[in-house]
Formats: C-alpha cells, sequence, structure tokens
C-alpha cells in the first residue's frame, strides 16, 4: 500500500469534531463575534477572520496560525475555551491580573519603589 493512498484513506479531523448547538445565559452564544467578546483578552479583534460558528469550532491551531493569521496566544486562548465550550461550560470573561497588564519597565519601577520604602522603615 502506497503513502498517498494511505493519507486519502485516513478521515480528516476536522471530520470527527463536534460541534455544539449554541446557548448560554444571559446571552445566547450563538455567533463567532458572542463568543470571542466574551472570552477577552484580544480574541474580539479575530471576529471577521471566522465565517461562522461551524467555522469558529472546526478551526484546529494549524488552520488558525496558517490560513487566519492567529498568533499563539490568541490561538491558545480561543482554543482552550472552544474545548470548554464542547465540554458544557460556557464561556466567562476571566480578567488579567495588573501584573501582566504592566510594562516591564513599570514593574521594576515598582519594585524599587516598594525596596526604597522598605529600607526607609528599617
Amino acid at each position: 500500500m502506497s503513502t498517498a493512498t494511505a493519507a486519502e484513506s485516513k478521515p480528516s479531523r476536522q471530520d470527527n469534531k463536534v460541534i455544539p448547538s449554541p446557548r448560554g445565559m444571559p446571552e445566547s452564544f450563538n455567533s463567532p463575534e458572542v463568543f470571542l467578546k466574551t472570552i477577552g483578552r484580544g480574541c474580539e479583534k479575530y471576529v471577521e477572520k471566522f465565517k461562522s460558528w461551524d467555522h469558529l469550532f472546526r478551526a484546529d491551531g494549524d488552520d488558525m496560525k496558517k490560513d487566519l493569521g492567529i498568533g499563539p496566544k490568541h490561538r491558545k486562548w480561543i482554543l482552550m475555551w472552544v474545548n470548554k465550550f464542547r465540554h458544557g461550560i460556557d464561556p466567562y470573561f476571566i480578567p488579567t491580573s495588573i501584573k501582566h497588564q504592566m510594562k516591564r519597565s513599570e514593574r521594576l519601577a515598582r519594585a524599587k519603589r516598594r525596596r526604597l520604602k522598605q529600607m526607609k522603615k528599617k
């Protein structure tokens, strides 16, 4: 059996993916736009890349990387929430910590101020 026929006979991984029906409260998760806005972390800027609900749930990491041009941080976040939704967990917004919102220079300046303040107390 040649390798070309073996590859052709295997079913695509995308064919086996479960596409859940839209659900959720308080607003129904029935479009990629609502889904991506709810999970947050900048994923709402990729709304136009997903054509439909099915497209969002059929896309895998390679599709998001090569075809849609989504970076690794957002790709992982979207795939994690798609998987959670498949398992019955409705998406919700998780805010990032203040530490991760600050630039490195701001974090270093903050740490320096804290050290100086501690030294003054001694």
